[in-house]
C-alpha cells in the first residue's frame, strides 16, 4: 500500500524547454552587448515566469564561453549548461542521490564555505566591471585592466554610475592623465577634471558633458597650463592647438609662439567650421583650408583603438565549414595642401598579451599607398611606414584586416589573449 504521507516530488518546471545550444564559433565574433543579450534570450525562454533573470546569471554563462578551468555550470532547476568543443549546451540534469552521510559533511562544508563564497562574490564582481564597455562599441571604456592583473589601472568608476573618476585618459589613449590617484587612497589629488555643464565656468580641463572626460582647454601634464583644444573665445569650442588623432600634438589651428594665435596649419578664421570634432573617431573639417601650409585630415571611419579578444584562427572554415570573421579598421589620409608630404605610419600599442607569433596584420592601400603582406602584430609601439608620399589633394584609404593564423593544431596558448592599440599618423618633417 502507498504511504499517503509521502510527499510526491515536484516537477521541475523547465522541463521541456531546454536543449538550446549556442555556435561558439558565431558567437565569439559578436561585440559584448550582443552576447550579452543572446545570453539572456534563451534563459527566459527557458524559465519564463518561473526564474527572473539575473545580470549574475548571464554572467556566469559568458564566462564559461572563454574560461580555461571549467567547462560546465549549474543554474537553477538544475539546469546545466556546458561548453562542449565549440557548442554552448543548455540541458536539465537528473540530480543524484546524496547518503544521510554526506549530507551531515555537506552542512560543514557549508558553513565553511559561506566565507569563501562571500569573498570570491565580491572578487567576481570586480572582475565582472573590468573593462567595461558603456557605449556598445565593442571596446572598453571604463574600469580598464591594462596589465591583466584583475584591477583596473585607468578610467577608474568608483561609484558604479558608468562615469571615470580617478585615472582618466586622453582620447582613448589607455595612460592616466587627469584625476590622477597619486597616493592610491582611492581620491583624485592631480590635474583634476572640472565641471562645466550647466553653465558652470571653466578655464581648464572642463567636462562639457558631464560623462567625466574633459573637453576644452586640456592640461595634458598637470603643470596648469593649456595644451590642446583651447577655447579662446569662450563659446565652449575649441578653436586652437586642436589635436584631432590623441597623440597630444597639435594637427590644426597650431600657436607655436605662445601668442594666443595661428601660425601653423592654419584655417582661415572666417570660414573656420566650428563642427571640427576632437575626439578618437571620425575627423571632419572645413574644406577652405590655408594651402600653403602642409595638411593632413585623417579620418578613422570606425574609432581610432584597435581592440581584438575572442579571434578564432583562420583556419577554422576548413573544419567547420563556417566563415571566420576578421577584424577590419579603415582609415583615410588625405592631403589638403598644394604641396607633396611625406607622413608616418606606426602603431601605439596598450596591451598584448599573445605568446605566440601568430596574431597577424595585413595593410592595403590606395592612391599610392603602401601595401603590407601578413605581419606579426607589435608587442609595444612601433612604426609600420616611415615615409609614405601623398601628392597634392589626394586621399589614400587603408585597410587593415587582423586575423589569428591557424597552425592545424589546437592553439591553447593563445586562448585569453588580449591586444588593444591604435594606428598613428605622423607628418614627416
Amino acid at each position: 500500500m502507498a504511504d499517503k504521507n509521502k510527499k510526491e516530488p515536484k516537477a521541475n518546471p523547465i522541463l521541456g524547454r531546454t536543449g538550446q545550444s549556442i555556435d561558439l564559433v558565431k558567437f565569439n565574433i559578436k561585440n559584448e552587448q550582443d552576447q550579452f543579450t543572446e545570453i539572456e534570450k534563451i534563459l527566459k525562454e527557458i524559465y519564463q515566469d518561473n526564474l527572473k533573470i539575473s545580470r549574475k546569471y548571464i554572467l556566469k554563462c559568458l564566462k564559461l564561453t572563454w574560461t580555461v578551468n571549467d567547462n560546465y555550470i549549474f543554474l537553477p532547476y538544475n539546469l546545466k549548461v556546458s561548453r562542449e568543443k565549440f557548442t554552448l549546451k543548455f540541458d536539465v540534469q537528473p540530480k543524484k542521490g546524496i547518503s544521510f552521510g554526506w549530507i551531515i559533511f555537506a552542512i560543514w562544508l557549508f558553513i565553511f564555505s559561506i566565507i569563501g563564497a562571500t569573498y570570491a562574490g565580491f572578487a567576481y564582481l570586480s572582475i565582472a566591471n573590468l573593462n567595461k564597455d558603456i557605449d556598445g562599441d565593442g571596446i572598453a571604456d571604463i574600469n580598464i585592466d591594462i596589465n591583466n592583473d584583475k584591477l583596473a589601472e585607468i578610467n577608474i568608476d568608483i561609484n558604479n554610475d558608468d562615469i571615470p573618476d580617478l585615472n582618466i585618459d586622453y582620447k582613448g589613449n589607455r595612460r592616466a592623465v587627469f584625476n590622477i590617484d597619486t597616493d592610491g587612497d582611492e581620491k583624485a589629488n592631480y590635474n583634476l577634471i572640472n565641471d562645466a555643464t550647466g553653465g558652470k565656468s571653466c578655464s581648464i580641463n572642463c567636462d562639457l558633458k558631464g560623462d567625466g572626460w574633459p573637453d576644452i582647454n586640456l592640461d595634458l601634464d598637470g603643470d596648469g597650463i593649456i595644451d590642446t583644444d583651447m577655447d579662446t573665445d569662450n563659446d565652449k569650442v575649441p578653436d586652437l592647438n586642436l589635436d584631432v588623432n590623441g597623440d597630444g600634438l597639435c594637427d590644426i589651428m597650431c600657436d607655436t609662439n605662445g601668442d594666443g594665435v595661428c601660425d601653423v596649419k592654419c584655417i582661415k578664421a572666417e570660414e573656420f567650421n566650428k563642427d571640427i570634432k576632437t575626439g578618437t573617431s571620425t575627423q571632419t573639417g572645413s574644406s577652405n583650408i590655408e594651402t600653403s601650409t602642409p595638411y593632413l585630415l585623417i579620418n578613422y571611419n570606425d574609432g581610432i583603438t584597435v581592440n581584438v579578444r575572442g579571434l578564432l584562427p583562420d583556419d577554422q572554415p576548413e573544419t567547420f565549414g563556417l566563415p571566420v570573421l576578421k577584424p577590419v579598421k579603415e582609415f583615410t589620409v588625405e592631403n589638403l595642401s598644394d604641396y607633396p608630404i611625406y607622413y608616418g605610419v606606426r602603431w601605439n600599442v596598450y596591451t598584448n598579451t599573445f605568446v605566440t607569433n601568430n596574431l597577424k596584420y595585413t595593410i592595403k592601400g590606395t592612391n599610392g599607398a603602401p601595401n603590407l603582406e601578413p605581419t606579426t602584430m607589435p608587442l609595444t609601439s612601433k612604426s609600420i611606414y616611415e615615409r609614405v608620399l601623398i601628392m597634392p589633394r589626394v586621399s589614400q584609404k587603408f585597410k587593415v584586416e587582423i586575423n589569428l593564423q591557424g597552425t592545424g593544431v589546437p592553439q591553447n596558448d593563445d586562448q585569453g589573449k588580449v591586444f588593444i592599440g591604435h594606428i598613428e599618423i605622423d607628418l614627416n618633417n
